[in-house]
């Protein structure tokens, strides 16, 4: 009986964990790059919110980049719309009767 209400007081007294506030969809394009490093600090890299940034070279320039940051979420998502209107011109182009008789 006293080991229950020395549990009982034990329990009631230690802190409670802190339940982490879920993280809200951030906004890319809109973050600085510092602030996109301190946002990804906090989640790992298989997070749906972390951010990744890819940049590419812009066409006639040797040296000018194109970065696109991008949420993991978001980039599943552009790569399935890109992959769904592929397949939607490939279905057009190869359903249509093309008619080549002089």
């Amino acid at each position: 009986m006293l080991e229950a209400l020395i549990l009982t007081m034990a329990a009631a007294a230690a802190p409670a964990v802190a339940v982490t506030d879920p993280v809200a969809e951030p906004n890319p394009k809109a973050m600085s790059q510092r602030e996109i490093r301190a946002f990804n600090a906090r989640l790992p890299r298989n997070h749906p919110y972390y951010i990744r940034c890819e940049s590419r070279a812009e066409t006639g320039s040797l040296v000018k980049k194109l970065y696109s940051c991008r949420t993991n979420e978001q980039w599943v998502k552009s790569d399935v719309i890109g992959n769904q209107e592929a397949r939607d011109t490939y279905d057009e182009m190869t359903s249509k009767s093309w008619n080549i008789s002089n």
